[in-house]
């Protein structure tokens, strides 16, 4: 069961002595870290996309700054305005990846912490 450990005398272990404030306290410790594994996560989350047919790739940061552009040099026969829609279309599916990524981890949290 959640919040219990076992004491010297073998009976349950209560830092407070009143259950539910250790229930209360065990549900912090583990939102507490939870927090602490999103935000780890998010500063590691990178949104991926591609564009001319895989030509092209952009990673980009949950914060939506760009991480990294690869340009295979077939793209550079496309033109310099194709070139420059496939950098934004990749970068717009970059986006959104790293939008969707932050939104799962952020809903994460909000997961009731008192089930299971």
């Amino acid at each position: 069961m959640r919040g219990e450990r076992e004491g010297v005398s073998g009976e349950p272990y209560s830092p407070t002595g009143d259950p539910e404030a250790d229930l209360l306290l065990t549900v912090i410790e583990e939102q507490t870290t939870r927090m602490e594994e999103v935000g780890q996560s998010l500063a590691e989350a990178r949104g991926r996309g591609e564009a001319a047919g895989g030509h092209g790739s952009v990673e980009v940061l949950a914060s939506g700054a760009l991480a990294a552009l690869r340009i295979d040099p077939r793209a550079l026969r496309l033109g310099s305005e194709a070139l420059a829609e496939a950098i934004l279309e990749a970068s717009g599916e970059a986006t959104r990846d790293a939008a969707e990524q932050t939104g799962a981890l952020l809903n994460s949290l909000l997961e009731d912490p008192f089930k299971g």
